[in-house]
């Protein structure tokens, strides 16, 4: 009969096995202690700069008291390097542990805020605008839609930004890039006026974007009531048409940058090309972003042979063919 004799594991070898247990527990152990959120942590705004590295935003996050290690940050961050944190302001909350505060900052999770651009906006109402909803500051915003270079790169062959964004109800994420906030805009505009092109027939290469969005913020400006909108629009071309001076208040509004207050005499007398009491044909573009509505008055204006409308007072107009009867409206309805 055959004994069976155990052989006991040599004792370095049971030692060996103990203390790799005892590092992985412990390595487990401090993973669970820096992933889990900090003793006092509690919900912070948190915003990340366009360009700003991992370090800086490890640290930040330590500072603010939102994960318990910048390292441990940088590690995970390290360990799923095919997902970098993307820039904007963000809501961390309360109780957070620092690898879910990662995935969001990957998955730019940022605050949204929803914005409403009137339409009728100028680019300086709507810099004031976004700046009053935390969006971007009104500087850059400006900045931005006065930089030929970069409205070149868009497609935008004009001194500025203005009326090539489309006014509308936007979801922005908090500190939004502002070049990033025009491309938004100016992307849904090139669709509105395309859609209202080819619903009235005209090819893309037939006309002249610039005219018809420069003629679109006069409509806008002078408009209070949408069935008017196309007839305003055929006495601006019946004008332009005879070679008359538009005359058109909004324009001067426009050159002197007077936004609220009545117009003077002295700034309708004041020489700029925006001034359509003082040149011929339409200002060089824009006075403000228009709406669909007014982008299709310029486009298919109404048929008639009008050629002034005067302001009932009550946001309507009146329209006439000839001088003798402007003046009889002006003078009932603006004395």
């Amino acid at each position: 009969m055959k004994i069976h004799i155990e052989r006991k594991k040599p004792r370095k070898l049971r030692i060996a096995a103990v203390l790799f247990t005892a590092a992985a527990l412990l390595a487990t152990g401090t993973a669970l202690y820096l992933n889990s959120p900090p003793a006092f942590m509690q919900s912070e705004r948190f915003t990340i700069e366009k360009g700003e590295s991992l370090g800086s935003v490890a640290d930040k996050l330590r500072r603010q008291n939102l994960i318990r290690s910048s390292l441990f940050f940088k590690s995970a961050a390290l360990l799923f390097s095919d997902r970098k944190i993307r820039p904007g302001t963000y809501m961390i909350k309360k109780g957070t542990s620092t690898l879910p505060i990662f995935y969001r900052l990957a998955a730019g999770d940022v605050i949204m805020k929803k914005v409403t651009i009137p339409e009728g906006f100028n680019i300086y109402q709507i810099a004031e605008r976004l700046e009053s909803e935390g969006i971007t500051t009104s500087g850059d915003f400006l900045i931005h839609s006065l930089d030929r270079e970069g409205l070149r790169r868009l497609g935008i062959d004009a001194p500025s930004a203005e009326g090539y964004l489309f006014p509308d109800t936007y979801n922005f994420a908090e500190s939004s890039d502002a070049g990033d906030i025009i491309s938004s805009m100016n992307r849904k505009m090139n669709s509105v006026l395309a859609q209202e092109l080819a619903d009235a027939g005209i090819r893309d290469t037939t006309y002249n974007r610039h005219r018809t969005l420069t003629l679109a913020s006069l409509i806008e400006k002078e408009a209070a009531v949408s069935g008017e909108r196309r007839i305003i629009s055929s006495v601006f071309h019946n004008r332009l048409k005879n070679n008359w001076r538009l005359d058109c208040d909004p324009t001067v509004r426009y050159a002197v940058k007077n936004f609220d207050s009545p117009i003077k005499r002295s700034e309708l007398e004041a020489p700029s090309p925006y001034n359509t009491y003082q040149t011929k044909g339409l200002p060089p573009g824009p006075i403000a972003n228009p709406g669909r509505e007014s982008i299709k008055a310029a486009i298919s204006p109404a048929e008639t042979d009008y050629f002034f409308f005067v302001s009932k007072n009550d946001g309507s107009h009146h329209f006439s063919s000839s001088l003798s009867e402007h003046n009889r409206a002006v003078r009932i309805h603006q004395r």
